[in-house]
């Protein structure tokens, strides 16, 4: 799969996260939308073919939770990032796996920490590796 073509979806509610997320990920090449809250990810997630979304897990309106339970409801192909500031078990949640949520990761997160999730979510090998 090559990264020019590897769409990716950030939906945060802070705006220093998601502009972040987003220049981090447009300088290594991937074509990124961003979005501030799951109504305004729903759009683009039905009019995008999406590689991968990564969502914060409170986001202010519909939860991220809530928003992938949509987006299931209609693609099951996507790949599924959750973060959060919250101190949740990952393996201990069924909820995360119903939803095919591949990896929750815990604010504070790193860029190296969330493009290593991506890489593996997506399959690719990170240069030098």
């Amino acid at each position: 799969m090559s990264k020019e073509k590897i769409k990716l979806l950030v939906v945060d509610d802070m705006e220093v996260i998601r502009e972040g997320v987003k220049f981090f990920f447009e300088d290594k090449g991937y074509l990124v939308f961003t979005a501030e809250s799951a109504e305004q990810a729903l759009p683009i997630i039905k009019e995008e073919r999406l590689d991968l979304i990564i969502t914060d897990m409170n986001l202010l309106g519909m939860s991220g939770m809530e928003l992938v339970k949509l987006v299931r409801q209609f693609n099951n192909a996507v790949k599924v990032i959750m973060v959060s500031g919250a101190n949740l078990n990952f393996y201990m949640e069924p909820r995360f796996r119903k939803l095919n949520i591949s990896q929750l990761i815990p604010k504070p997160l790193t860029f190296d920490e969330l493009e290593s999730a991506v890489t593996k979510e997506l399959g690719l090998i990170k240069k030098g590796e």
